[in-house]
């Protein structure tokens, strides 16, 4: 009885927003999905348009590896490993542990199930746009969404620390996030194009939601890309952002870290910053002080508080629908 009074409720919900346009998401990983998982249970799914980072994007031996596109599908798909975060949940590992064996180094710990699909990516890429990969990975997992690439054109984030320049996986996977950071930058991002399906969507946006992934790592380098920067600055006004941080912390990942190398303090009023141009709103979580609102208010964006820690999947609903309510405020 619960169940379905719960059903009722969530189709309301998604009727209440239905529209021509589009719900926007621009996204990386753990956080943009978790809530990606909300949003398909309050939304309708066929008119959500995610925006996808590609920037820890890399070819491997085996094949093209996206590492926030395939965790987007997988949670779409119901597919993703929810321990991790990334992966399929009970994948098997028998061809990592075999390379392992053989005396081949893949530090990045990859299951078969998951391996196929950076097979196929690769080999499509010899004749095909990423957008154009994407969209058939997308339809072929049954996946009603659009996910869209922020670009078919390489962008890498390069992590400067002691130990050299790294990428992302290389930091957070074979150094476990240890070397000191010193610079972060997005090699390729001048000369990179946004897909012209990304700016579309955003052309047509009902309201664009700026999800709580990383911001270094995630979020900047799609808002980078001179074509999605232009167009979020003209829609500002339908834009809202969540924040990833709470009184000082992440909520996953050494975003800390990154925000100390670029200078600024790990808070969520540098995230409203880094932001500001883009959103006309945020969600910041109930802990936060009043002080804090207004100093986000004084750069001109309406503060919204509610949890935004999503643990279980009550909450990511809750979050999702407190965002779709706020857009419309």
């Amino acid at each position: 009885m619960v169940r379905e009074k719960l059903l009722i409720y969530l189709e309301k919900k998604k009727k209440m927003f239905l529209g021509k346009s589009m719900l926007v998401v621009l996204s990386g990983g753990t956080g943009g999905v978790k809530l990606i998982q909300g949003l398909k249970e309050v939304y309708p799914e066929e008119k959500l348009a995610i925006i996808a980072n590609t920037a820890d994007d890399k070819w491997l031996a085996h094949g093209y590896f996206s590492p926030d596109i395939d965790s987007i599908l997988y949670a779409l798909s119901n597919e993703i490993n929810e321990e991790t975060w990334y992966g399929i949940k009970n994948d098997s590992f028998a061809t990592h542990e075999r390379l392992l064996k053989l005396g081949y180094d893949e530090y990045l710990k990859i299951g078969d199930i998951d391996r196929a699909m950076h097979i196929q990516r690769g080999a499509l890429l010899k004749k095909m746009k990423l957008c154009e990969v994407i969209e058939k990975q997308r339809k072929a997992l049954g996946i009603k969404a659009l996910v869209i690439p922020m670009s078919d054109d390489k962008v890498t984030t390069r992590i400067e620390t002691s130990q050299g320049i790294l990428d992302l996986q290389e930091f957070l996977v074979k150094f476990k996030a240890l070397p000191k950071v010193k610079k972060i930058f997005y090699e390729g991002i001048y000369k990179a194009k946004a897909c012209e399906k990304a700016t579309e969507v955003i052309k047509k946006a009902k309201g664009i939601i700026i999800a709580p992934s990383n911001p270094i790592t995630s979020i900047l380098p799609i808002i980078n890309l001179k074509e999605i920067k232009n167009e979020l600055t003209k829609k500002r006004n339908k834009c809202i952002a969540v924040s990833p941080i709470v009184k000082g912390q992440a909520v996953s990942g050494p975003l800390e870290k990154f925000l100390r190398a670029e200078k600024l303090e790990p808070s969520v009023c540098e995230v409203a910053k880094l932001y500001k141009d883009f959103a006309s709103k945020i969600v910041i979580d109930t802990e936060e002080d009043e002080l804090t609102t207004k100093k986000i208010k004084a750069l001109d964006i309406d503060v919204f508080k509610t949890s935004i820690v999503m643990r279980e999947k009550g909450e990511k609903i809750k979050l999702a629908s407190f965002l779709l309510e706020a857009l419309r405020a």
